[in-house]
């Protein structure tokens, strides 16, 4: 179900512990008007301007208060930012859903290339993890392993010595024990995934499941 509509409107009308899942991408505080221009040559805009950032921010917690207020106590939320205010939303997060409940900071890197600037160029966005409760529903999600991953370490179990060091695990007759099929790498908190150059961020973007 899509709605049209600030989610402020859609949030307040909606039955607490309900959600299994919220990712928003709210405005970014860039102090600009965001335009985009669609392939048929129409033109969007949304303003991104603020009189302060107290009043971006507490425009976030009204908000942020109503997803909670929705979202199961097993449930996930996922809040993309990007550096601009990043730190002010970091503690926004803490306040509402309790530092405790913070799970991960997702780093989305990708290649862009602009023009020289007096500074390193920005090539990540940020998404916040957060839970409502510490029974929270998460499945691990693995990837393929590198070229340069030992055979060994894939085929063959490991375990703790008498000293914690990491060896091969050993059968009563000293032969090493081979593991079990492995899934492959468990996923990092960091993503590659290409920059999208015709993406808007508007106050209405919310997706519940």
């Amino acid at each position: 179900m899509l709605y049209n509509n600030d989610c402020l409107n859609i949030l307040s009308k909606m039955n607490s512990n309900s959600v299994d899942m919220i990712y928003l991408d709210p405005p970014f505080y860039t102090q600009k008007i965001q335009t985009l221009t669609n392939s048929n040559g129409k033109e969007y805009n949304f303003d991104d301007k603020w009189i302060s950032r107290n009043q971006y921010i507490d425009y976030l917690k009204k908000r942020l208060l109503l997803m909670k207020y929705i979202l199961k106590e097993s449930g996930n939320i996922f809040l993309h930012c990007d550096s601009t205010a990043s730190a002010y939303l970091k503690v926004l997060m803490d306040d509402i859903f309790g530092e405790n409940n913070f799970r991960s900071e997702i780093i989305w890197t990708y290649k862009r290339w602009t023009n020289s600037q007096k500074k390193l160029i920005p090539n990540h966005q940020t998404i916040f993890h957060y839970t409502k409760t510490d029974n929270y529903k998460f499945y691990t999600i693995y990837g393929d392993y590198s070229l340069t991953t030992n055979i060994d370490q894939i085929l063959q179990e490991r375990e703790r010595n008498d000293i914690g060091k990491s060896v091969y695990k050993k059968d009563s007759n000293g032969n090493i024990v081979m593991c079990k099929q492995k899934k492959g790498v468990p996923l990092s908190d960091v993503w590659e995934i290409p920059y999208f150059r015709k993406t808007l961020s508007l106050p209405i973007n919310i997706k519940i499941v």
